[in-house]
């Protein structure tokens, strides 16, 4: 009995040092965004999809991973603007019908990693908290982007003068639900 016990402590010491392997469920997984009017507190906001991701966890923290968003997917209830968030003067999602976060290194609260939009790449962090069950890990998660880091200008009073209540806030949010299951 005392040989199967030492087996059973080396072994875990041994599984939880190893890095573990997740891929994400789409379908139970999501995105949500939040743009912003400059003046006022108008805001707009809609869903879009992920594609694929996978991530590497390792005691308790992610050390890589790639999450694909399909900007296809970008919606909102005004169908107007979701016709126009989806044309070439927005995010052009014919063009560049993916964005992705390729996770660099993570501590227990953030993820770093390199967004690419709108054919651009950019490093990011993202404020996350990971809840786990036996069957499945949950990453929430939210991020600020400044779109016209990723030249997306439409609007914005970095670039155009004379706007008024026109201008659209350079910074979106996205909030993230995110579901994995062990691979």
């Amino acid at each position: 009995m005392k040989h199967i016990l030492t087996i059973l402590i080396v072994a875990y010491s041994i599984i939880s040092t190893q890095a573990q392997q997740y891929q994400l469920v789409p379908k139970h997984s999501s995105v949500e965004w939040t743009g912003y009017a400059e003046v006022g507190n108008y805001t707009q906001s809609g869903s879009l999809n992920c594609k694929e991701g996978s991530f590497e966890l390792k005691e308790g923290l992610i050390t890589s991973g790639k999450i694909v968003m399909d900007m296809k997917s970008i919606s909102h209830s005004d169908r107007t603007l979701e016709k126009h968030l989806k044309a070439d003067d927005f995010f052009d999602v014919k063009k560049y019908p993916t964005a992705t976060f390729q996770i660099l290194s993570g501590t227990t609260t953030s993820v770093n990693g390199i967004l690419t939009m709108h054919g651009i790449s950019k490093e990011i962090s993202m404020i996350i908290d990971i809840k786990e069950d036996i069957e499945r890990i949950t990453v929430i998660g939210q991020m600020s982007i400044d779109r016209t880091q990723f030249d997306i200008k439409y609007n914005s009073s970095s670039y155009f003068q004379d706007l008024g209540n026109y201008a659209i806030k350079n910074e979106f949010d996205l909030s993230v639900s995110l579901v994995f299951k062990l691979e």
